[in-house]
């Protein structure tokens, strides 16, 4: 008896595991696709090369801005960071500026960055696909 105890109590263990992990790589998968179709990250954090194709071997690593201000005297960024891996940035960091438009201490990133409001769990999504990336 103890042992089918004991093998129950395991397969548990492993389901619970596995959903995890399943509900994980959703997540992933939803933030891969609010980064590349709907937040379009991709198109200024990662580089080009000289035809204007985006490279994929440097996916979210920086870039020199692709976009000029049409208004000269606004500040621009000049380049977007990498944010392959979100080197430098804590998870709430990240998930404060994609929710509220703001880093922590109230800093408005320099357009063209957009002052995204994304909810919560997208906002998570798109870091856990971030964090995924080498």
């Amino acid at each position: 008896m103890r042992s089918v105890v004991v093998v129950a109590g395991v397969l548990l263990l492993t389901l619970t595991g596995v959903a995890a992990a399943a509900s994980r790589v959703d997540q992933i998968a939803r933030g891969r696709y609010l980064v590349h179709h709907v937040a379009m990250c991709v198109q200024c954090h990662t580089p080009r090369d000289a035809t204007g194709t985006l490279d994929p071997t440097r996916l979210l690593k920086g870039a020199p801005n692709p976009v000029r201000s049409p208004v000269p005297t606004q500040p621009w960024a000049v380049s977007a960071p990498a944010i392959a891996g979100l080197p430098g940035f804590s998870d709430e960091d990240e998930i404060t500026l994609l929710t509220t438009g703001r880093r922590p201490g109230n800093p408005v990133p320099k357009p063209p960055m957009p002052p995204f409001r994304l909810t919560r769990e997208d906002a998570e999504a798109v870091v856990a696909y971030l964090r995924s990336l080498p």
